[in-house]
């Protein structure tokens, strides 16, 4: 049975494969060893998984890691890394779950860092998509980026994109609804603009 981090580490250096060494990890934890020990085997069978792009599960073993971690610091770690690995396989409702505890676990002055990467994830997902012509995927993800705190010229730019990946996929009349809206938006701000400058 594997106490210190250290057995952990020579123990998994006698396999050679990613499978070999994930069986070995998961024997282990069977087994039963002290908590922090415990962190340091899921993370590396999520690292594991992770390189054989088995991303789903990558995410599940930060997240019981993130849990079972003591210090915000290294919650805050594991917990974006299994969002990351949910965005990979568009499980948004998960990924969502877990940047949001990102961001609550955060300092003040972290919350608005990781706000932003997070907002720069999924817009580069919903890119990645869009370069792979898995047009219906990049609809989803645009549209989950809406829902996002990101910057009005962004709003509008997603607009547009879906207006046109709409059209690609033989749906011109939401393609027009998308037009609308994004015209819709820029009246509003047109019309507080005006607002403001009349109430100087």
């Amino acid at each position: 049975m594997v106490q210190t981090k250290d057995e952990l580490f020579l123990g998994i250096r006698q396999y050679q494969t990613n499978q070999r060494k994930i069986e070995y990890l998961e024997g282990e934890i069977k087994k039963g060893m002290p908590t922090e020990v415990k962190i340091l085997a899921l993370s590396l069978m999520a690292e594991l998984h992770k390189n054989m792009k088995w991303y789903n599960t990558a995410a599940k073993n930060y997240n019981i890691a993130a849990d079972l971690a003591a210090t915000f610091r290294e919650k805050i770690d594991l917990y974006f890394k299994s969002g990351v690995m949910f965005l990979q396989v568009g499980e948004y409702f998960h990924a969502d779950d877990n940047f949001r505890k990102v961001v609550v676990l955060a300092t003040s002055e972290q919350k608005q860092v990781f706000q932003e990467k997070i907002n720069n994830l999924y817009l580069q997902q919903a890119q990645n998509y869009e370069k792979a012509r898995h047009y219906t995927k990049a609809i989803k993800a645009y549209t989950r980026a809406l829902a996002l705190k990101i910057p009005m010229q962004t709003i509008l730019e997603i607009y547009d994109k879906l207006s046109f990946l709409y059209e690609k996929i033989g749906n011109p009349r939401e393609a027009a609804q998308m037009k609308e809206h994004r015209d819709s938006i820029i009246k509003a701000e047109e019309e507080r603009q005006k607002n403001l400058i009349d109430a100087e």
